[in-house]
């Protein structure tokens, strides 16, 4: 080992964006992340029109499932996009999985920024499958 301090981008903003969504998918009271399918393919239109207008990114990766991060400066912004559960309480199921996400981001040695969770839904489970042959 060397006392040098690591020198560069070590931990890219894909790796934050999958560990604040293993993160967010272990949070009680998590339905799923990202958008609806809707929202989802107006997103990728607009995606493809600023592609194709060379829009840039403001940095930011996003994961396939509403997990959007960027690491500037060895500090890292994350903002989740969930649907909720209505048997809980949604603004608590929000402060809990900003946490998890901020534990679990803490153990990869990136300093936390912030990170925002946004509720697109609050919605009843589905049922339970049935076992019946």
């Amino acid at each position: 080992m060397t006392d040098r301090p690591l020198r560069g981008k070590v931990i890219g903003s894909s790796v934050i964006a999958s560990v604040a969504a293993r993160a967010a998918r272990e949070t009680p009271g998590i339905l799923r992340l990202g958008p609806p399918l809707g929202q989802l393919v107006a997103r990728v239109r607009s995606a493809a029109r600023n592609t194709l207008r060379r829009v840039p990114d403001a940095g930011y990766r996003t994961s396939r499932d509403g997990v959007f991060a960027a690491v500037s400066d060895g500090r890292a912004t994350v903002d989740v996009e969930v649907a909720t559960d209505a048997r809980f309480n949604a603004l608590e199921v929000a402060a809990d999985l900003q946490e998890r996400v901020r534990h679990a981001l803490r153990r990869t040695g990136v300093a936390v920024s912030s990170v925002n969770v946004t509720i697109l839904a609050i919605e009843e489970p589905p049922p339970p499958a049935s076992s019946g042959r």
